[in-house]
This record gives structure tokens, sequence and C-alpha cells, in this order.
């Protein structure tokens, strides 16, 4: 009998010390995301600051019209981009669409990127990458994209 609690307990004691599962339940990766001040290309002002543009002027799609979720950033006058990131893609396309209601005035943003997946232990993170503005000029500062137009 002896043996046997012997064996019963170091058994336990072996799945116990062997399923140290370091996951946090819960813990999820960052979302992938970027970050865009756009700029207007004569003056070198930011848009949002010499009030070209409010935030409600800003509409951000996919090129079949989905909304992509953003978050503007008023201390800063920039724009989050938050876009589904599920699986490993080349040259999506998003659109970033200014338009004043007031002035008439309006403006678009074209951008292409990659989404890549990393496997870490316990999920899959995914980064955006090659990010690109085809047809504005641009210039990646300090983990912002700062584009003209």
């Amino acid at each position: 009998m002896k043996k046997i609690s012997i064996a019963i307990i170091s058994f336990i004691t072996l799945i116990l010390c062997s399923c140290s599962d370091k996951c946090i339940e819960g813990k999820q990766p960052v979302p992938a995301s970027f970050f865009v001040e756009i700029l207007d290309e004569t003056t070198n002002e930011n848009v949002f600051q010499n009030e070209t543009y409010s935030i409600t002027d800003i509409t951000v799609t996919d090129v079949i019209g989905n909304d992509i979720p953003f978050e503007f950033v008023e201390e800063v006058n920039i724009i989050h981009l938050l876009p589904k990131t599920t699986i490993n893609a080349r040259n999506i396309d998003i659109k970033i669409a200014l338009n004043n209601q007031t002035t008439m005035v309006s403006n678009e943003v074209n951008l292409k990127y990659n989404v890549e997946s990393e496997i870490e232990e316990c999920y899959t993170s995914f980064k955006i990458t090659n990010v690109l503005f085809p047809e504005n000029p641009s210039e990646y500062v300090e983990g912002v994209f700062l584009v003209k137009i």
C-alpha cells in the first residue's frame, strides 16, 4: 500500500510540475498598428493643427469600402490606424479620405502595407511592414509616417 501511495504522489507531482504553462490567461498580443501624420506639402504644417481638416473629416477604408478602425490622437494631431491583421498578406490597400464639408477641400492618401505573423509561445502576433504611400512624399520619423498632401 505504501508503494502505491508513493507512486500516486509521484505521478501527481510529475503532472503538476511538468504543466508549467507560461501563458497567462487573457494575455493577448498588442494589435498591429501604425501612426500617420498628414502635412501640407507647401507649408509643412499638420493639416489638423492648421485647421484645414478636423477629426470629423477623416474616413479610412479598404479597397472594397469597408471601414478601417482608427483613433485620432488629439494631443499630437496624428491618426493611429488599427487595420485587421489575422493572416499574412502582401500589398494591402487602404485609403485615408479627408473631406472638409465646410470649405469643400478634400484629399485622399492611398497606402499599401504587408502583414507578417510571428508565432509566439502563447499566441500568434502580427506586425505591419513595408508601409508605402505611392502617390505622396513620405518619411518615417520616430515611429510616425509623415505624409505630405
